[in-house]
């Protein structure tokens, strides 16, 4: 999905979801975040654990619990459960990525801007508003969706898709069958569904990354998900929708990094190392192969296992329980012992 340009009268959205509208009416032109929101765009509190954050929005209109006890800077619609609300209101904003059906071997869309030494294999597909650069190589098969940018020297392998908006820096490779700025995996289940939150970002990847084949980045909730300067993310990764990576990160190959999680410049992730949401991994910190990390890790760091600790705390831990079955075989001989000596007395 993508955002669209329309607007609607505030009261309208109100009236069409049963909704009361608290203030005076406005007109709304799109969607975001409360940290995100800009005049003219519909947000949402959820609950009053950022009701500080919607005091001081932009947004031109709130979503809110009913019956909140607080004043905001914009109208508002109250609503038992704003967060629905807000996904039902946003089908307005949002509309499916378009189909490009003309047949051919390659097919560049007239306002595509593409520099003259760039290179396009068989079975491209590149949509308007692209630009290419100098020296890019694009393989076969590959789709480049509306106003992606690949910059100067950059490759793209066989039947990788970038979705719209994406942008690409210079001297990147991009690996076969990889997507990048799909739509991230956003559910909110109320009234006995789970109801898809709409994903309305893009992806933006530095200079020099090198990115490997089936990996999946999924684009922004409304924002940016992005990766630094230099990264280098292996074969069959997941990343999530609004993940931020820093500069010369290390990611090797099947690790998953969930939503909305910050890797600081220089951190290495190793295989099949799992990353809830929202936390933070520290620069120059590294996280074993094989790990589940569920909060933090600090600068500097070495963690590993599961749940992710301290390394040289998990040594200590892996020595203890290595010598788990000579300590028990002591416990059973003491109680033998102790039985025989029983039968003594």
């Amino acid at each position: 999905m993508h955002s669209i340009e329309v607007s609607f009268k505030l009261s309208q959205l109100a009236k069409e979801h049963s909704l009361a509208l608290k203030g005076p009416d406005c007109v709304i032109t799109g969607i975001a975040s409360l940290n995100d929101a800009s005049p003219g765009k519909l947000s949402y509190l959820k609950d009053s654990k950022l009701l500080e954050t919607a005091r001081n929005t932009s947004a031109g209109a709130l979503i809110v619990p009913k019956g909140i006890e607080a004043t905001f800077p914009c109208p508002v619609i109250e609503s038992d459960d704003p967060y629905l609300s807000f996904i039902l209101i946003s089908s307005n904003f949002i509309s499916p990525y378009p189909v490009h059906k003309k047949p051919s071997l390659s097919w560049v869309h007239q306002d595509a801007i593409v520099h003259p030494t760039a290179e396009i294999g068989p079975f491209v597909t590149v949509s308007p508003g692209c630009k290419i650069g100098p020296g890019v190589r694009i393989h076969a098969g590959v789709k480049l969706m509306e106003n992606v940018s690949i910059g100067k020297s950059t490759v793209l392998y066989s039947n990788s898709v970038v979705f719209p908006g994406c942008k690409i820096g210079q001297n990147c490779i991009i690996g076969a069958n990889t997507v990048i700025g799909g739509e991230g995996f956003g559910f909110h289940f109320a009234k006995g569904r789970h109801n898809k939150v709409p994903q309305t970002g893009i992806v933006r990847i530095g200079d020099d990354v090198e990115i490997g084949s089936c990996v999946s980045i999924d684009r922004g909730t409304f924002t940016e998900t992005s990766i630094g300067d230099g990264s280098k993310i292996d074969n069959q990764v997941q990343i999530a929708h609004n993940v931020t990576i820093g500069k010369h990160v290390i990611v090797v190959a099947q690790a998953g990094i969930s939503g909305s999680t910050s890797i600081g410049d220089y951190a290495v992730l190793a295989g099949k190392a799992g990353l809830v949401g929202h936390i933070h991994i520290g620069s120059g910190a590294t996280v074993g192969g094989g790990s589940v990390v569920t909060k933090s890790v600090p600068d500097g760091r070495f963690v590993i296992g599961y749940p992710a600790t301290e390394h040289r705390i998990w040594k200590k831990q892996m020595a203890s329980l290595a010598r788990l079955p000579k300590l028990a075989a002591t416990i059973r001989h003491l109680l033998q012992e102790k039985k025989k000596n029983k039968g003594k007395e």
